[in-house]
């Protein structure tokens, strides 16, 4: 298989066309870039013996789903879909090989410039998925279905110190976690690169088909939620576009009932400072799985919300100050 991705937009719009491929021809592995005036035409432009990436505009072209799944069946393809608004995008059955990206209504300099970093995120990430990886990566890899401790953190107002704090206390090689952090859009790839420049843990702004580590932290991008998947039989996130949940995406709710249905009694949860309520029911099905779930105390949160929504219905075992929470959570983790 070659190593290049081949790029296939099935658009007219020139802003969209113009700020895909100025923003991923310096990608070395974009081995080409084609542009089709309509979806149908793209299986011509497929190449047989690697990647291919098509960007679909919902609102030129009716999805077409057979279409797709006739290709993916025969050849590499992933579908990056895109429109205004993702209510097309929610009537397409999902293949694993697709994801949705909003369109800008108007391409700024600001707006291009977050739209083509999603794109190429989601590029980087599909090229992952077709190398095989590196044996230190594969030791450090989570089983899907093994014994190894994973940590699902949300929080919210006040979160971003109190993530930092944790991970100035935790150890190098810490369990893998998965953070929701209520963030606007933008803003997590920027906290997520500061942080993993401060610390010594691998820490990321997540992308789907990112596996879960040892020494890795995964942060849900804004505007996208985060679950726990099972991928060639380890564990991975897959984020994605979906209802707002209190308001907000991503959602901790969203994340904590996939580690319940995923990792039960193998996960560690923890709410962190936060208006709102969002975590607690997710918190709640974690326990009722076998989880170990702890929380922020009041004198120590920004604003005591999101934990005291998780104590009130009975969702964790123990409420603490921030300070303690960085042993707390390796106990429980079994280190």
């Amino acid at each position: 298989m070659s190593d290049g991705v081949r790029l296939i937009i099935a658009a007219t719009g020139h802003d969209l066309i113009s700020a895909v491929k100025s923003g991923v021809q310096d990608k070395p592995y974009i081995e080409s870039i084609v542009v089709v005036s309509r979806p149908a035409d793209a299986e011509n432009k497929i190449s047989r013996n690697g990647t291919n990436v098509l960007i679909w505009d919902l609102d030129e072209f009716e999805p077409n789903h057979m279409l797709t799944k006739s290709v993916q069946s025969r050849f590499t393809l992933y579908t990056i879909y895109t429109s205004l608004s993702n209510g097309k995008y929610k009537l397409l059955p999902s293949t694993g090989n697709d994801v949705f990206l909003q369109k800008p209504a108007v391409f700024t300099p600001i707006t291009t410039w977050r739209f083509v970093q999603s794109v190429t995120g989601h590029c980087d990430t599909m090229v992952k998925r077709q190398k095989p990886p590196h044996m230190r990566d594969l030791v450090k890899m989570v089983e899907a279905q093994g014994n190894q401790k994973i940590i699902a953190i949300g929080s919210s107002t006040g979160g971003t110190n109190a993530l930092e704090f944790l991970l100035k206390n935790l150890p190098p090689d810490m369990p893998p976690i998965v953070v929701v952090q209520h963030m606007p859009s933008g803003f997590t790839k920027l906290f997520a690169d500061r942080l993993n420049s401060l610390y010594p843990q691998e820490i990321r702004e997540a992308t789907s088909g990112d596996f879960l580590m040892r020494g890795r932290m995964l942060i849900a991008p804004a505007d996208r939620h985060m679950r726990l998947v099972k991928q060639q039989g380890k564990l991975a996130v897959e984020c994605f576009v979906g209802q707002r949940i209190h308001g907000v995406m991503p959602a901790a709710d969203i994340l904590f009932e996939s580690v319940a249905s995923i990792v039960g009694s193998n996960a560690v949860g923890v709410i962190l400072t936060g208006m709102g309520s969002d975590g607690a029911k997710g918190l709640m099905l974690m326990r009722n799985a076998g989880s170990k779930n702890i929380g922020q105390d009041e004198a120590s949160c920004v604003v005591y919300g999101m934990p005291k929504a998780a104590k009130d219905i009975g969702a964790i075992h123990d409420e603490m100050p921030l300070n303690s929470m960085p042993n707390a959570i390796m106990r429980l983790a079994g280190k």
